[in-house]
């Protein structure tokens, strides 16, 4: 008996291991390649909501991927300026499961990642870690990765999974004719981490809380029962490095008098946060031009995840989003029926061109809201700008009945 057609999935952030799961179930051999020579701790959190939560229940229940981590489903949404005043509050948190089935939540982005890892491998997956991608061949009926390690595999089609800086992306756009370049700095950056729970954010559980100020944006949410994870975004003139390393020692230190000295005036709880830290992280956002739909593929690539739509974490849906991608492209893909006629039942062509077509209207528009929302959050220019951008914050999340929508409209996908 023939092999199953084998996939190459480029990335094994979330939704490389995710699609990974579900291409398995329906019979094909997907395997990792990760540039990364050991996944470790790296990162702060993620954001997970109801859309991206029902894939995720897809490939194991919620409770059980998360074993051992003791979650806190967010009931509440809290606007205020920096000094505490508040702007806007809602519980339609505590809506969500009754609604779309799943809650929303923050998770440390290293326990979903080795969890994640863990269970691939656990259901006989492959993972090759330290296998930077280099060049992509496509044939008539394969595809082959080169690389870095002078290691090269063949496969019926290839999935870039590989984030922003996507090689996979930047290879086969090459191909195609496209120099894209580098992505481009956003002139903000965020620096942020995580924090045992201080005592007045503790009596609210389960409450994601925005502060506002003069250039500086804090968004500070559960990842657990204990901990917080918390992001200050400033502006910046000059491009900082993209770069998920944790800062610690006199490095620190260092960052930590930087962001109390730009918080100043901000409530004692965001600078409580900053004071407990026990590790930094510091990135510049970027951003890259919007990829028509043709340019989501080729004839045997495809790209998912922020290789094919990159987003600022403003709206929260980076992951989630990616784990839409997962489905949809799993769903579209069939069940293998004769590994050796692969090529006579599937067109992957076709394949990816209705999975580019459903995904990029629906992507194309978030990543625009996001870096939106983005630059509204982060206002300088004076005190009378502040308190536009108050106001608006304000009306804009203390309209309920827009705010459901919205909900809605994010969370009712991607089934």
């Amino acid at each position: 008996m023939s092999s199953p057609p084998k996939v190459l999935i480029i990335g094994c952030g979330v939704a490389g291991p995710v699609l990974s799961l579900l291409l398995k179930n329906k019979g094909y051999q997907p395997v990792i390649y990760e540039k990364v020579k050991m996944l470790g701790e790296a990162g702060g959190s993620l954001m997970l909501n109801p859309n991206g939560m029902k894939v995720l229940n897809m490939v194991r229940k919620i409770d059980d991927l998360l074993e051992g981590t003791a979650t806190l489903p967010l009931s509440d949404f809290w606007h205020g300026t920096n000094t505490g005043e508040t702007l806007a509050h809602n519980s339609l948190g505590t809506e969500f499961v009754a609604k779309y089935s799943q809650p929303s939540m923050g998770i440390k982005r290293t326990t979903l990642n080795l969890q994640l890892k863990k269970m691939l491998l656990d259901r006989g997956s492959e993972l090759h870690e330290g296998y930077e991608l280099i060049n992509i061949e496509e044939d008539t009926d394969c595809v082959t990765a080169h690389f870095s390690n002078g290691q090269s595999a063949t496969g019926a089609f290839l999935v870039g999974c590989d984030g922003i800086k996507a090689a996979s992306r930047r290879i086969f756009l090459e191909k195609a004719g496209t120099n894209e370049g580098a992505p481009s700095f956003t002139g903000l950056t965020q620096t942020g981490g995580i924090s045992k729970t201080p005592k007045a954010l503790a009596e609210k559980p389960g409450t994601l809380h925005n502060w506002y100020g003069a250039g500086v944006h804090v968004v500070a949410y559960p990842i657990s029962t204990t901990h917080t994870s918390w992001a200050v975004t400033l502006p910046q003139a000059s491009e900082q490095p993209e770069t998920w390393a944790l800062a610690s020692g006199e490095e620190l230190a260092d960052r930590q008098k930087m962001l109390l000295a730009k918080l100043e005036g901000f409530e004692p709880v965001v600078l409580e946060l900053v004071k407990a830290v026990e590790r930094i992280i510091s990135f510049g956002l970027f951003d890259r031009v919007t990829l028509d739909r043709e340019g989501w593929f080729s004839k045997r690539c495809v790209l998912v995840g922020d290789a094919a739509h990159p987003t600022s974490p403003h709206l929260g849906q980076g992951a989630n989003q990616a784990l839409e991608d997962c489905y949809h492209l799993s769903r579209l893909l069939p069940q293998v029926k004769d590994d050796a006629k692969f090529d006579e039942y599937v067109d992957l062509s076709k394949i990816f061109d209705e999975f580019a077509g459903i995904r990029q209207p629906r992507t194309s528009a978030l990543v625009k809201g996001a870096r939106k929302m983005g630059e509204e959050r982060v206002v300088t220019g004076g005190p009378e700008l502040c308190r536009q951008r108050d106001a608006q914050i304000a009306a804009r999340f203390g309209d309920l009945e827009t705010l459901k929508k919205s909900f809605d409209g994010l969370y009712s996908e991607p089934f």
